[in-house]
């Protein structure tokens, strides 16, 4: 046992400078590539550096570090869910939603331990299905202080492993870019027969990511008469808002011609989980004005046009189905073609 009269330690000064790279090596924020876990029950997993909170993480939940700023870390995270719990999206580039109220487990394998609890509304990105198992992946931040070096070293490799296993990053929906040196072939979906060839150098808006391909928009003119009218069948008739509520998930996608009461213009607070966070949408009366209300989602193209609208004004539109039902509200929400 110390002295209590002992106040200093003289240290020599090979030693002074090994204990402090000891020092920097465990006190240093992590770096991109590395794999840690988090040390503290319950931290935040957040879309931003102490941004919205997404999900909460537990003791020992395995991320992998992509970024950093001051205090906070970017991270991967990824685990299972089960597959029913999850709903269909497109939007930020996520395909994945989580659908159950109040939130879902992510386990670290199929029926295996959980590694955290994902709140209602997240988006993720589904990396593989497995026997009603579906992979998925989310990058967030989490602070610094609240990672450790795993204490298991087949957490680390483990990972490592399925890193280099992964898909090029992301890009958000929306986002503008253009084509490469080389003519690109536009697929009628993953894997999908090519029914076109975008030239080089032609811009392209992304629209959503599925791993290894990417859904984009390319705007161009071509010649009326050689346009052929498309199958009516392709656009729904007939279906009211009611239809849509009573089943929202046979209607998912398909295309509908409607008339609908024009209200107002709005953006998307966080909280309506069916946007992204400040999307532009129309509040509008369905068709049948028993139904109530619809939500519209407008592309940034139309803006203009439904900015020059007078409120109660009656408009034709041609729209895709988002979801029959939406999250918050309860009521359809569809995505904006054209306007008549």
């Amino acid at each position: 046992m110390l002295s209590k009269q002992t106040s200093q330690v003289v240290v020599p000064g090979r030693v002074r400078s090994s204990v402090l790279a000891l020092l920097l090596l465990f006190t240093a924020g992590p770096v991109f590539g590395q794999v840690r876990e988090v040390a503290i029950d319950g931290e935040t997993f957040r879309k931003a550096a102490d941004g919205t909170r997404l999900a909460e993480l537990g003791v020992g939940a395995p991320v992998t570090v992509t970024g950093s700023e001051g205090s906070w870390a970017q991270v991967d995270l990824e685990g299972w869910v089960r597959s029913e719990a999850l709903g269909q999206t497109s939007r930020d580039g996520h395909d994945g939603i989580v659908s159950t109220v109040g939130g879902e487990a992510l386990h670290v394998a199929p029926s295996g331990s959980i590694s955290a609890r994902l709140f209602q509304g997240l988006l993720v990105n589904r990396v593989e299905d497995r026997d009603g198992w579906t992979r998925v992946r989310r990058t967030g931040w989490v602070r610094d202080a609240a990672l450790r070096i795993p204490t298991d070293p087949r957490v680390a490799a483990g990972l490592e492993a399925t890193a280099r296993e992964r898909p090029p990053a992301l890009v958000a929906a929306g986002r503008q870019l253009t084509t490469g040196a080389t003519a690109l072939e536009v697929h009628d979906g993953p894997g999908g027969s090519a029914v076109a060839q975008v030239e080089s150098g032609t811009p392209i808006t992304v629209m959503e990511q599925r791993d290894r391909w990417t859904r984009v928009r390319v705007e161009g003119w071509v010649r009326s008469d050689q346009l052929v009218t498309s199958d009516p069948d392709s656009v729904l008739v007939g279906i009211s808002a009611a239809g849509l509520k009573a089943s929202p998930d046979t209607y998912q996608g398909m295309r509908i011609r409607w008339t609908v009461q024009y209200i107002a213009l709005e953006t998307a607070e966080p909280e309506r989980t069916d946007f992204y966070e400040g999307e532009p949408f129309i509040l509008a009366r369905a068709p049948d004005p028993g139904d109530g209300f619809v939500y519209v989602a407008v592309p940034e193209d139309l803006v203009a046009t439904i900015e020059a609208l007078r409120p109660l004004q009656t408009i034709d539109i041609l729209a895709q189905v988002r979801t029959g039902r939406s999250a918050l509200m309860g009521v359809p929400v569809l995505d904006l073609l054209a306007v008549f």
